[in-house]
């Protein structure tokens, strides 16, 4: 059983954005990861997402081992309300406790975690404030302290920077901030948000070429599985349009980046300090590359850490689906999303034509929808 609280990391979003017809494709596509059958809690049945008929074959056998059938309640996010539903349900919460999931889902651990590596670029080192629910009561006194902080980055990442929750979601709840000032007004009306969602992060606002993911798989304390990489086409405010990337003559799948080793040797390291932190489960690591103040282009391979299910998830297990359908035939690239205007895309869901599957022999060959140019640090 199911329970699709996409948006989760805002105390009881998820069940006023449930309705929204992109969430709720997202949600079901995210179920045709699971054996034909598997539904949404609190919904008959038969309503639970049919795969299309060309995926058919398959339906019984869920796209990762991680997927298979138990008896469980598995959320897309482990929250203390998942666990308490699933408790209500006499049923045991698939994955980490919500205590040791939302330590890790915290922007800060992987900021942490890829200092600790070595894994963030010399440039942006120190130009990084957490702050605290406890550091957020006052507008005028978080207002300076942000604005201290950010006068002693170099000249070049003061000119804009961004406020994000440190538990958040497709951009959602960030303030911008230019020429080293935060307008007051907006921040004073944001902090009883970014409280309740953990705090706050200040960074960098950088002008960005690419952005990249790599989905994971935490088995044990020594055992990370890179599931793949991808290239992300986002919204301005971050959340997902679809993924794009390569299919090897395997069925495995990466991003085709000139950075994709480095990114993978990246995530095996923020998902092993993961691993140490007590978390099992699926989870997403966010990247991109943007210009450095010489002109060249950097890997900023750690962003945050998602530890949960995501749409790069749900992307990799889709088009491997396809792949053991006999489907993809000669083709070597995809794209999987929601703007596509490929009349020959492969129908993923029988009733829902809202996310298709492009396939092409090349990168080249398709036609994949352009990414904003830029993203926080």
């Amino acid at each position: 059983m199911l329970l699709p609280n996409l948006g989760a990391e805002e105390e009881g979003a998820w069940r006023r954005m449930a309705g929204h017809p992109r969430v709720r494709s997202v949600a079901r596509l995210w179920a045709a990861l699971f054996p034909e059958g598997t539904g949404f809690l609190g919904e008959s049945p038969s309503a639970a997402p049919r795969l299309a008929p060309a995926l058919a074959s398959g339906a019984d056998q869920p796209a990762f081992f991680f997927c298979a059938a138990r008896r469980a309640l598995v959320p897309w996010l482990a929250t203390a309300e998942a666990e308490a539903l699933a408790r209500a349900e006499g049923l045991p919460l698939g994955g980490s406790p919500p205590e040791v999931t939302l330590r890790v889902h915290d922007k800060l651990f992987a900021h942490d975690a890829a200092l600790a590596a070595k894994l963030v670029p010399d440039a942006l080192a120190g130009a990084m404030l957490a702050l605290s629910p406890a550091d957020l009561d006052d507008a005028d006194s978080v207002r300076c302290r942000i604005e201290s902080a950010v006068a002693k980055w170099p000249a070049a990442l003061r000119t804009r920077f961004v406020v994000k929750p440190r538990l958040g979601t497709s951009g959602r709840g960030r303030l911008i901030g230019r020429d080293g000032a935060i307008d007051a007004s907006r921040l004073g009306g944001a902090l009883e948000r970014l409280r309740a969602r953990g705090g706050a992060l200040v960074e960098p606002w950088l002008e960005r070429t690419l952005d990249l993911s790599a989905q994971l798989y935490v088995a044990a304390a020594d055992d990370v599985r890179v599931l793949g990489t991808l290239r992300q086409v986002l919204t301005p405010h971050g959340g997902p349009i679809g993924h794009a990337g390569r299919i090897a003559a395997d069925g495995a799948v990466d991003s085709g980046a000139a950075w994709d080793a480095e990114l993978r040797e990246a995530a095996r390291a923020i998902g092993l300090a993961a691993a140490r932190a007590g978390f099992r489960g699926v989870c997403g690591l966010d990247a991109f590359v943007h210009r450095g103040p010489d002109g060249a282009l950097v890997l900023r391979a750690v962003v945050e850490l998602n530890a949960r299910f995501t749409a790069g998830t749900v992307a990799l297990g889709l088009v491997g689906r396809a792949f053991r359908a006999e489907l993809v035939g000669g083709a070597r690239a995809f794209y999987f999303g929601f703007e596509t205007a490929d009349a020959d895309a492969l129908l993923i869901l029988e009733d829902d034509p809202s996310a298709r599957l492009c396939l092409a022999a090349d990168e080249r060959s398709l036609r994949v929808p352009q990414s904003p140019r830029e993203r926080s640090a």
